[in-house]
């Protein structure tokens, strides 16, 4: 009696089950390094952009300092803490770009710098683009 109720009990097996987990770890083992790969590459591609965006922005600070007269021509690296990037970003994005550095030549932005948060190195903004230089 009993065994004829195990027999008709239906359902997977022990070893079934261990077959197919198995194989989902394999997947998601295979999955997981892409997928950060991907996070890495979108990360960089928005540093980018922000590099750019500061570039543009301290340009236009400086063209509106030299309008009225008080740039001349101003040669020199502007760190973070300075007024010019202050007024450029708002504080939770200075948060995010550690060791940004803007460098200027008689008084025209030529090259933004900052540490990529993804540790790959800098990136480095200049009149031709961004780029990550490790």
């Amino acid at each position: 009696m009993l065994k004829a109720q195990l027999k008709d009990q239906k359902g997977f097996s022990l070893v079934e089950l261990i077959v197919v987990i198995a194989i989902m770890v394999i997947l998601i083992a295979m999955l997981v390094p892409n997928v950060i790969g991907y996070i890495n590459k979108a990360t960089i591609a928005t540093e980018k952009s922000a590099a750019g965006t500061v570039y543009s922005s301290a340009q236009a600070y400086l063209t509106d300092v030299y309008a009225d007269g008080k740039a001349g021509s101003y040669t020199g690296t502007l760190p973070i803490s300075d007024v010019v990037a202050a007024e450029l970003l708002e504080s939770s994005q200075t948060e995010k770009l550690s060791n940004l550095s803007i460098a200027i030549t008689n008084a025209v932005v030529t090259q933004v710098s900052f540490d990529s948060s993804t540790g790959k190195g800098k990136i480095v903004y200049k009149s031709g683009g961004a780029v990550l230089e490790s």
